[in-house]
């Protein structure tokens, strides 16, 4: 069974990386294989069988996901929708003080019926009326096809889509809200009861970032965690902490178990009542009920199978390894979702709890004392690579913080929490004393992280950008550190990780001659990185909010770590608008900047001097800069204001044109003439109509034209007109919609060579 199993999960695995799913043809075979192997009662063919199947559920999962997914000729076509709230809304607050909840709805009809398919939608409202699970709408919306960002170094948002069986994404249009008579609401009772004590919590007289722990801790309710507090708790490596994880299931199975024991005693004593079995059940219900208020997340799941395991093996008498136990558990996650595998808390929690097993196999005769330390060690050894994988980074100072915080928060504040909602769902006086215990860690903790992290000049926490090669090497390196072997073995251990804690090795100095230009893919917005030896610049930001979460943290920043840049040569801002400058500050905050160039004042951002033309620099391997634009003018538009920027390298030229307007282009082209020629050009303005005049168009003669804009994006870029301009040239245009980001490599005597990161990385999902 073991072997089937084992065969079973690695044959769903690998097919959420196939770039396409194979079709009927090769089911078949494998549906007949998995059933002619089970005849044998080998091993080998156990695992073949398990193999088989496994591949065949993954293939029919994703082949249903697909034909579920939104239609092209319904992408932002205002369409009209009937269904139910299906998940707990989560609440945030947009730049401008707009309220945005955002939550899955369970599709029911959708009009016009030639775009029925999506099943289940991720939509945004941003009107007065309070989304409530279970509740039945008609809204309408527009909707687009799950997209996500496609980088090197960065989150792919497309991944968790996918594995949370998500088929749309849209907004609620403005006024089209309906409540519709109330359904069968038994199926989301959880969500319900989950938003009651979240909003209840959130009333409490206490901290904001405080009201913000104790919800995601109680209800998974990660509304109030915003990316400062994440920031924050990410510093110390204590952000785990807000996901409840198996141990928290664990402790209130524990609780059940103790109180049904308990119960079991008074029935035998006063009925005479044999009750045996009740300590399991009541830990077993225990545990679902909170797993209930985390919203079955993927960890209480695996804690669940594993609970479940255990307590049905011991009330039927029969033994129940924990590796069985996991192995079990990791089966019916990946059968009930065979694209799990996709995102990090898969391989979190189940690797967290393999790792534990594979500690405890070698604890035997330990003291208590011993095994704690030796156990909290090890785990913060383990999570070094994992992190450095999932997140490019680790806390220095995690393994210190996570011995004060894990039993803090594991049996201090979470139990007070719980018992503070039975409180208050019961209606008993002692819910504010209870939450006020459970509140005052916190609240002394929370201050004294903040001025260690202002006063630590941002060393607790250490990016890495280690290839998957060096992280399984340091995952051998700490399973061979536990073993008690001698010093050879130690030696081999501390070699194995040296790849992964090594810096990255300065490039040579014929590198410098070698020049890489990326496009990233930031959507509606633009950021550029060029790079030749240990000189690199960085052109405008991307999007998003310049307070809070945006590209230059979500995608620059980990693309340049990952390219192990730690500093830049050359920072420009082509205009303030926020597409293109919204990571500003914390660009110039992540690292040191010799030049720092901007079209216009930037709000809150000091240093630097605007772009002037004329101004020109070199690089020592020969690749030239020179602003073109603007040259000294007042009062310019925004658009206009934008630093024009030509690049030399070697034979090739590039344009890089910020959002410059239609009237601007033609007076580049009557000042600067000839010398706009360029091999590349990056569209001004994302193709807006206002751009991309014929007159520049034939006057730089491109072969490359980058479209840098966002999939489906509101503004309709880029306009027909213009791709139909495009068209009618020589230029061969790449956008990163369609491409993600493109990275153009230049090196002296060879042909340029061009990379499409989506293309590259083509998952059947993408």
């Amino acid at each position: 069974m073991q072997s089937w199993m084992t065969g079973i999960v690695l044959g769903i695995v690998p097919v959420g990386l196939l770039p396409q799913l194979p079709g009927w043809p090769v089911l078949l075979p494998l549906v007949g294989a998995a059933v002619v192997l089970l005849r044998w009662r080998t091993r080998p063919a156990r695992l073949a069988s398990g193999l088989a199947l496994g591949c065949v559920l993954a293939i029919c999962y994703g082949t249903s996901l697909i034909h579920k997914r939104l239609a092209a000729d319904c992408v932002k076509l205002p369409l009209t929708l009937t269904g139910e709230v299906s998940s707990l809304p989560r609440t945030s607050r947009m730049p401008d003080g707009t309220l945005r909840q955002r939550f899955e709805f369970s599709v029911g009809t959708i009009d016009p019926s030639r775009c029925q398919g999506p099943s289940r939608l991720l939509l945004s409202y941003y009107g007065p009326r309070k989304m409530v699970p279970g509740d039945r709408w008609q809204f309408g919306v527009k909707l687009k096809k799950p997209w996500g960002l496609a980088n090197p170094g960065s989150f792919n948002m497309q991944a968790w889509f996918t594995q949370s069986g998500i088929d749309g994404v849209g907004s609620v249009r403005a006024g089209r809200a309906q409540r519709l008579p109330p359904g069968n609401r038994l199926s989301t009772a959880h969500h319900r009861l989950r938003l009651q004590i979240s909003e209840h919590i959130a009333a409490l007289a206490m901290e904001r970032d405080v009201r913000a722990i104790l919800r995601a801790i109680t209800v998974a309710d990660k509304s109030g965690i915003d990316a400062r507090l994440w920031s924050l708790l990410q510093q110390f490596g204590v952000n785990h902490l807000l996901v409840i994880s198996g141990l928290h299931v664990g402790l209130v199975a524990g609780a059940g178990y103790v109180m049904g024991g308990l119960s079991a005693r008074l029935l035998y004593l006063g009925a005479g009542l044999g009750v045996a079995w009740l300590p399991g059940v009541l830990a077993l219900v225990f545990a679902c009920a909170y797993a209930a208020l985390a919203g079955f997340s993927l960890a209480t799941q695996r804690a669940l199978c594993m609970l479940a395991c255990f307590i049905l093996a011991n009330l039927v008498g029969r033994s129940s390894g924990s590796g069985n136990n996991l192995l079990l558990a990791a089966v019916l996650v990946l059968v009930s979702n065979p694209l799990a595998a996709l995102g990090s808390g898969f391989w979190l929690s189940f690797g967290a709890v393999a790792a534990l097993l594979w500690l405890s196999s070698w604890q035997r005769g330990a003291g208590l004392c011993q095994r704690l330390l030796s156990t909290h060690a090890f785990m913060a050894l383990v999570m070094l690579p994992m992190g450095a994988w999932w997140f490019g980074g680790s806390s220095l100072v995690g393994a210190l913080a996570n011995l004060l915080m894990i039993p803090l928060v594991g049996f201090i504040v979470v139990p007070l929490a719980l018992l503070a909602v039975v409180s208050f769902l019961l209606g008993w006086p002692l819910e504010s004393g209870l939450w006020q215990l459970a509140s005052w860690p916190l609240q002394k903790l929370l201050p004294l992280a903040v001025d260690l992290v202002d006063s630590s000049g941002h060393w607790l926490y250490q990016y890495f950008a280690p290839d998957l090669s060096a992280v399984l090497l340091a995952l051998l390196a700490v399973a061979l550190l536990i073993i008690p072997a001698g010093i050879p073995t130690k030696l081999l251990a501390s070699v194995l990780a040296l790849p992964l804690l090594l810096p990255a090795i300065p490039a040579p100095a014929s590198a410098n001659q070698s020049t890489r230009v990326t496009v990233l893919d930031v959507g509606q917005g633009t950021a550029i990185v060029i790079r030749a030896g240990q000189r690199t610049l960085l052109y405008d930001t991307g999007g998003g909010d310049p307070a809070g979460a945006n590209m230059a943290t979500a995608v620059i920043l980990p693309y340049l770590r990952k390219q192990a840049v730690e500093a830049l040569d050359t920072f420009v801002v082509s205009h303030p608008d926020t597409d293109h400058s919204a990571g500003t500050a914390a660009v110039l905050q992540a690292m040191p900047v010799a030049r720092f160039r901007y079209g216009a004042e930037l709000a809150g951002v000091r240093g630097g001097r605007p772009c002037v033309a004329g101004e020109a620099w070199r690089w020592p391997g020969g690749q030239s800069f020179q602003f073109l634009s603007p040259a000294r003018e007042t009062a310019l538009v925004s658009n206009d204001s934008s630093c024009v920027l030509q690049v030399q390298i070697g034979a090739y030229r590039q344009l890089l044109t910020g959002d410059i307007e239609g009237d601007r282009e033609r007076e580049l082209v009557r000042y600067w003439g000839r010398t706009l020629r360029s091999d590349w050009l990056l569209a001004a303005h994302h193709g807006s109509l206002t751009s991309s005049s014929q007159a520049l168009l034939k006057t730089v003669r491109p072969t490359v034209v980058i479209l840098s804009n966002g999939y489906a994006n509101r503004f309709g870029h880029p306009h027909p007109r213009v791709l139909e301009r495009l068209k009618n040239t020589d230029a061969t245009v790449l956008s990163t919609v369609e491409s993600g980001a493109l990275e153009f490599d230049f090196t002296p005597g060879q042909p340029p060579v061009v990379r499409a990161y989506r293309v590259e990385k083509r998952r059947f999902w993408m």
